[in-house]
């Protein structure tokens, strides 16, 4: 929830919506959004394959990966939120000039992402081997990045659009 609501206070103009499939994990920053009641955050407790149901085609302006399950096994890529039966979910979601931004500490996964979106019609940019040693500005962090960067490893972080 840190990086949802450090972002909805960064961004008063936009409307935020966090989407979480794992309802364990959402329950906390539902409960202190409704505490705090921002006005432009909202949370989803939602699969990603569903997001069609909920939310208007062309809508998104961006959307954010941030430290997505890797499925490291190979028999599990299809899980991967960058697999391409997901990305065809963020085509029709994204509007004209939307984006992907996708962050990670899993080098295999990050691989697969750059694979996969360039393969699915997307073109990058902005792609960062280590984040936290790249001279990017603006970068909110989560607690998995805040964590992940503390032990060392590198952030890998990259933009998509179509």
């Amino acid at each position: 929830g840190k990086f949802a609501f450090e972002t909805a206070a960064l961004n008063l103009d936009v409307n935020l919506i966090a989407v979480e499939k794992m309802s364990n994990v959402i329950i906390e920053p539902c409960e202190h959004a409704e505490k705090e009641k921002p006005v432009n955050l909202a949370f989803m407790n939602c699969a990603a394959e569903n997001l069609l149901y909920y939310l208007k085609q062309y809508s998104i302006e961006r959307i954010f990966l941030n430290f997505s399950c890797p499925y490291p096994k190979f028999t599990y890529r299809n899980r991967r939120l960058t697999y391409y039966r997901y990305l065809e979910i963020y085509k029709q979601l994204l509007t004209k000039n939307g984006e992907i931004h996708l962050k990670t500490d899993n080098q295999g996964f990050f691989e697969f992402s750059l694979q996969s979106l360039s393969e699915n019609g997307f073109k990058l940019k902005n792609i960062s081997l280590d984040l936290h040693k790249s001279n990017f500005t603006g970068n909110v962090e989560t607690e998995y990045e805040e964590l992940f960067s503390s032990m060392g490893k590198p952030i890998y972080r990259l933009e998509a659009y179509l």
